[in-house]
């Protein structure tokens, strides 16, 4: 999926689905690529699609664990080549706390605010690298909301910030 430079982006959920499914699109509205996960729950694989239908990043989550874990790949396939990091929950806490860390375990980003109303930010060495809104745009269409990406993440780490709010809104949606 070609980012466009783009540091702005809509995410649409489709509101009647079998399927964990939407667009990604710019902020005109233009759809840049997708996203879906299947329709069984259980140990559900999330893939972001470019508008070819390729798939360029892939999200597994781990079922058989203490806490949620989702385990990021580059491209289509969940090989140990391809692998990026895990998201991970804090086991014990009041309000649920999350991070993503790299293959060596060491943390790159963690996810501040209220990930159950869609509306935190996402730092990296403690500054701010994303933010997350339900209404962070003017008019924004039912089921969708925002993400404002700092404009030096690299287009590697804008892909993986947008499968990590991925991921959240998922967990949102499962802990209703």
């Amino acid at each position: 999926m070609s980012l466009q430079k783009t540091r702005e982006f809509m995410l649409q959920e489709k509101m009647i689905s079998l399927k964990d499914k939407g667009k990604i699109m710019n902020l005109n509205k233009e759809v840049i690529g997708t996203f879906a996960g299947k329709v069984i729950k259980i140990g559900n694989t999330y893939r972001i699609r470019d508008l070819d239908e390729n798939p360029v990043l892939t999200v597994h989550e781990k079922v058989i664990s203490m806490r949620s874990t989702y385990k990021f790949y580059k491209g289509g396939e969940q090989e140990e080549d391809k692998y990026i990091g895990k998201l991970k929950r804090k086991l014990v806490a009041i309000k649920p706390s999350y991070w993503f860390e790299d293959p060596g375990e060491n943390k790159v980003f963690t996810m501040k605010g209220n990930i159950f109303t869609l509306k935190f930010k996402i730092l990296k060495d403690n500054k701010e690298v994303a933010e997350i809104r339900k209404k962070l745009f003017k008019s924004l269409l039912k089921g969708t909301y925002g993400v404002k990406m700092s404009p030096d993440l690299d287009d590697d780490s804008a892909m993986l910030v947008l499968g990590i709010v991925l991921m959240l809104h998922h967990e949102k949606e499962e802990n209703r």
